[in-house]
């Protein structure tokens, strides 16, 4: 029998279904216009543009704007109370165009993270059905989608050779958004509350959560009356944990620079995001930096020198050794500097954390707030709560907000605790399967350049944070951690089983 041969499609006959499916859906779009509402037309508008942007442009293209869209999700409304992101329609069409590619040409890379990822899907669902705020649990599995969706599409369209520019883009997202709210630390919270109440801002932060804190004043990015960095995110404890992960992507540049400007460079951006995520004053974005630069001292102090003897290059490059120790000097100077500033704050921060563990301020401890969800695993063993669910478990409490006190509900305060209490033993064991196959590949991907280093130190930095909050699937967090998965896959020749 004669294998089938798949034929190509055109120049020609592309151009003309392009064009056949602008004409409608200018058409539609026109109807729209002249029935409805101006909101539901630039909605509708917005649909269009974000998901014929995904279809237009050149494949290796896609990861790159995915990516610039991770800071800038563009928020647009579609009714009064739900908000469509345009990060999120890209990257869903996206998917929509690579997988049919994909099916094509019978030709898939690696995807075996998908596996325990949609064993873990199956079982939010049949947790699901059994929560008791069934709207929230089936809202934590669309949010764990968009996820798996950017890593598919990294994974497939990311060339060989543009690893590096996308670790570039990621890093000038991040310096982006370390500005953004280094300029926020400027605004006092009246100030900056009127900001978010202007209309435009809807487009940039979180819609519904701003409507809800801006009534109370209940900011997890307001200190003592004073605003603390948060970018574009609308909640500061995610906005620490992107930084950390970029600041470890931006030390592969740094370690890897040959040439002296562009490694002052890469200082000088590995510094300012040190800067602003200490000013952040956040305990999970410091354990964050701490994961990361663990792997970078176990990396390059340990496993690159038994790399290196097994390729049979057991000499050491005196001049990359004698670059990564002035690297290293720099990088100790930067932090006792950063040190030396922050550090009566930075006293004062974790005074509070200790007080807080103790009972002694108005907020519940981590450790209480553990044991609460936990003691309700074995009412639900196998298959939890339903995502988004722990919540309901823990008891109120009073904190202080803004200068006032408020009645607040407490989060798990770790995706590793809530993801154990929502989807029981059997859906903790699949999403710490899909975790490890992540992991693994990113240690084998980790040989072959310091690049690919801070790739795994970035993923480690927010698996790391999200030991004391559970910020994996935060819409900006989410689509970063879906990039990284997908720079792990793609180019699967380098990753050696």
């Amino acid at each position: 029998m004669n294998a089938r041969r798949v034929i190509p499609v055109s120049e020609v006959t592309r151009e003309r279904i392009v064009i056949v499916v602008c004409a409608f859906a200018a058409i539609g779009l026109g109807i729209v216009a002249a029935s409805a509402s101006l909101e539901l037309t630039r909605s509708l508008f917005s649909l269009l543009l974000f998901g014929g942007i995904a279809f237009i442009l050149p494949r290796a293209w896609l990861g790159i704007v995915l990516i610039g869209l991770i800071p800038l999700q563009f928020y647009f409304p579609i009714t009064a109370s739900f908000y469509l992101r345009g990060a999120l329609v890209f990257v869903v069409a996206a998917t929509g165009r690579v997988g049919v590619a994909a099916l094509a040409r019978r030709n898939w890379r690696s995807l075996s993270w998908a596996i325990p990822a949609g064993l873990f899907i199956i079982v939010a669902m049949i947790s699901a059905l059994g929560a008791s705020n069934r709207y929230a649990a089936f809202k934590g599995i669309y949010d764990w989608l968009p996820v798996f969706a950017t890593a598919f599409v990294l994974g497939e369209t990311l060339p060989v050779a543009w690893l590096k520019r996308a670790i570039n883009a990621l890093v000038i997202a991040g310096i982006a958004e370390a500005i953004l709210g280094w300029l926020q630390t400027w605004f006092s919270p009246t100030q900056m509350a009127e900001a978010l109440q202007v209309s435009v801002s809807q487009w940039f932060y979180q819609p519904n959560l701003v409507r809800e804190r801006l009534a109370d004043f209940s900011f997890n990015w307001v200190l003592a009356n004073r605003v603390l960095p948060f970018g574009t995110f609308i909640n500061g404890i995610d906005y620490a944990l992107f930084l950390a992960a970029v600041l470890a992507l931006a030390l592969g540049g740094l370690l890897s620079a040959r040439k002296w400007i562009p490694g002052a460079w890469w200082l000088l951006c590995v510094a300012f995001l040190g800067s602003v995520l200490l000013q952040t004053y956040k305990g999970s974005g410091v354990l964050a930096l701490a994961g990361a630069g663990a792997i970078w001292v176990w990396t390059l102090g340990v496993e690159r020198g038994k790399w290196k003897a097994e390729e049979g290059r057991r000499v050491a490059d005196q001049v990359t050794a004698y670059r990564l120790l002035l690297a290293a000097c720099g990088l100790l100077g930067v932090v006792l500097l950063l040190g030396v500033i922050f550090f009566e704050p930075l006293v004062q921060r974790g005074t509070f954390l200790l007080q807080r563990e103790a009972g002694n301020s108005y907020e519940t401890g981590r450790l209480e707030i553990w044991s609460q969800a936990l003691a309700a695993l074995p009412q639900r063993p196998l298959f939890g709560f339903g995502l988004n669910n722990a919540e309901q478990l823990l008891a109120p409490t009073q904190s202080l907000r803004g200068g006032t006190f408020i009645a607040t509900s407490n989060s798990p305060e770790s995706a590793y605790v809530a993801t154990l209490v929502e989807t029981g033993i059997v859906g903790f064991a699949f999403w710490l399967w899909f975790i490890g196959a992540v992991l693994v590949r990113a240690f084998r991907r980790a040989r072959a350049s310091l690049l690919d280093v801070g790739v795994l130190a970035a993923l480690v930095a927010l698996l790391c944070g999200n030991l004391t909050v559970s910020a994996l699937t935060t819409d900006q967090n989410g689509l970063l951690l879906g990039v990284l998965i997908g720079m792990v896959f793609a180019q699967n020749d380098r990753a050696k089983d």
